[in-house]
C-alpha cells in the first residue's frame, strides 16, 4: 500500500513556507490545480535522498520507534509527577522537576498525535493524507509550545543549581518557592499562548485525484488569511524568537551553568577531602548529590537537543532545506531523526532519578505499596562518591 506521506504533495512536516511569500504561495497552489507537475519539489533531481528512502525512514521512525519511546516516556513522566507530588511541591526543586515532567509528557503526546499520519496511512490512505496536513493547524502549536517549555524548564533547573552551588546563602534568600512558581506559571502561559498562533497559520485544502481511476482525495496545507494579514508577527515571534531563540539560548545557558556547577562542586569536594577537620553535613551531602543528579539531566539535554538547535538554524539559513525545497527528502529524514533525539530527552529523566535518587526510589516504592511516607533517606547517594 502506498504511504500517506506521498511525495507528490508539498507539505509533509511542520514548517513549510519560509522560502515563499504569501502571494507566491497562492499562485503556486493555483498552478498546481492546473498542472500537477508544477508543484512537486520532492521529485526534484537535486534531492540528496530519494523519496523512497525518506518514506522508509519515516515509516520506521514514526510507526516503529515513536510508539515505543513515547509510551515509555509518557508513563515514566506520569510516575515522576506522582513521586514529586508525594514528596511535596512546596520544595523548590520538586516543583521544577514536576513542571518539567508535565512539559515532557505534553510534548510526547502531541508529537505522537502529529506523526500518527504514517500509522493511519497504513490502514486508510486518504485519512493519512488528510491528517498529515491537518495536524499543522490543530496540534502544531501545542507541540512546539510544550517542547520549548521543556527547554525553558531545563534552563531554570540548571541556573537554580548553579546559583545554589556558587552562592548558597544568597540562593536561600532569593530563590523562594513562590517566586519559582510564578516564573514557571509565566513560562507556561507565555510560550504555550504564543505558539498557539501556529494553529492559525495554515488551512487544509483537498486536491483532485491524480488520475480518473483513483478515488483517493489528497490534501495540502496553504497559508491562511490570518497569516497573509499578519506574516511578520507569526514569522518573527513563532519561527524565530521562540522556535530558534529559546532552544539556542537554553542550550548555551545550560552548557555554561552546568560547566560552572561541575567545576565549583568538584573544587568544593576536593577541598573537603584535603581538610581532615572539615565536616560534611547531611544537608551539604544532599545538596551536592541532588546537584549531581541534575547535572546528569542537563548533560542528557545538551546531547539530545544540540541536533535540534542545529536543525533550527539550518532551516532558516538554507532556503531549499524545507518540505517545499530541493532538499525536502533530506529534510524529512533529518527532522524524523532530530525528533527522535528530542523524544529520548523527554523520556529518560525517570531513569536518572531512579538510579541516582535514594529518596525518589523510596517514595516510588511507597507509592507502589500504598504506604505512608515517614522518615526518608537523603535524596541520592553520597555526593563524595560522585564522578563527573
Amino acid at each position: 500500500m502506498e504511504m500517506s506521506n506521498s511525495t507528490e504533495y508539498p507539505l509533509d512536516n511542520e514548517t513549510t513556507t519560509e522560502s515563499f511569500t504569501p502571494s507566491d504561495w497562492f499562485q503556486s497552489t493555483e498552478s498546481y490545480f492546473k498542472n500537477p507537475e508544477v508543484f512537486v519539489p520532492c521529485r526534484n533531481p537535486d534531492n540528496l535522498l530519494s523519496a523512497e528512502v525518506a518514506t522508509l525512514v519515516e515509516l520506521v521512525v514514526h510507526a516503529g520507534l515513536y510508539p515505543v519511546l513515547v509510551l515509555t516516556g509518557v508513563i515514566t513522566n506520569v510516575i515522576n509527577m506522582a513521586v514529586f507530588v508525594r514528596q511535596g511541591l512546596a520544595d523548590r526543586i520538586n516543583l521544577c522537576l514536576f513542571s518539567l515532567s508535565v512539559a515532557d509528557a505534553g510534548y510526547l503526546l502531541f508529537l505522537m498525535a502529529a506523526k500518527s499520519y504514517t500509522i493511519v496511512g497504513l490502514f486508510d490512505e486518504e485519512a493519512g493524507s488528510y491528517w498529515q496536513q491537518r495536524y499543522l493547524n490543530t496540534v502544531l502549536g501545542p507541540l512546539g509550545g510544550f517542547l520549548n517549555v521543556s527547554n525553558a524548564m531545563t534552563t531554570v533547573i540548571a541556573v537554580e543549581r548553579c546559583i545554589c552551588i556558587v552562592a548558597p546563602f544568597r540562593a536561600k534568600r532569593m530563590l523562594k518557592t513562590r517566586y519559582m512558581a510564578f516564573v514557571i506559571l509565566s513560562l507556561y502561559i507565555y510560550v504555550l499562548g504564543v505558539f498557539g498562533f501556529l494553529n492559525v497559520k495554515y488551512v487544509t485544502v483537498p486536491l483532485p485525484p491524480n488520475d480518473a481511476s483513483s478515488n483517493v482525495t489528497r490534501y495540502i496545507s496553504r497559508l491562511s488569511q490570518f497569516y497573509v494579514r499578519n506574516p511578520v508577527f507569526i514569522d518573527v515571534v513563532c519561527n524565530y524568537l521562540l522556535a530558534v531563540v529559546i532552544p539556542a539560548t537554553s542550550l548555551v545557558v545550560i552548557i555554561i551553568t552546568t560547566s560552572v556547577t561541575v567545576n565549583k562542586l568538584r573544587a568544593s569536594l576536593a577541598w573537603k577531602r584535603q581538610e581532615t577537620t572539615a565536616v560534611v553535613t547531611s544537608g551539604e551531602r544532599r545538596e551536592a548529590a541532588v546537584t549531581t543528579m541534575l547535572v546528569m539531566v542537563c548533560c542528557v539535554y545538551v546531547i539530545c537537543m544540540t541536533p535540534s538547535v542545529t536543525l533550527a538554524f539550518v532551516r532558516n539559513l538554507i532556503t531549499d532545506f524545507l518540505p517545499t525545497g530541493r532538499y525536502c527528502n533530506a529534510f524529512k529524514v533529518t527532522t524524523a531523526l532530530v525528533h527522535t533525539c528530542e523524544v529520548v530527552n523527554s523520556s529518560t529523566n525517570f531513569f536518572i532519578y531512579f538510579f541516582r535518587g535514594t529518596r525518589y526510589r523510596t517514595t516510588l516504592r511507597r507509592l507502589c505499596c500504598c504506604t505512608k511516607e515517614g522518615t526518608t533517606k537523603p535524596d541520592v547517594t553520597d555526593a563524595s562518591s560522585s564522578r563527573f
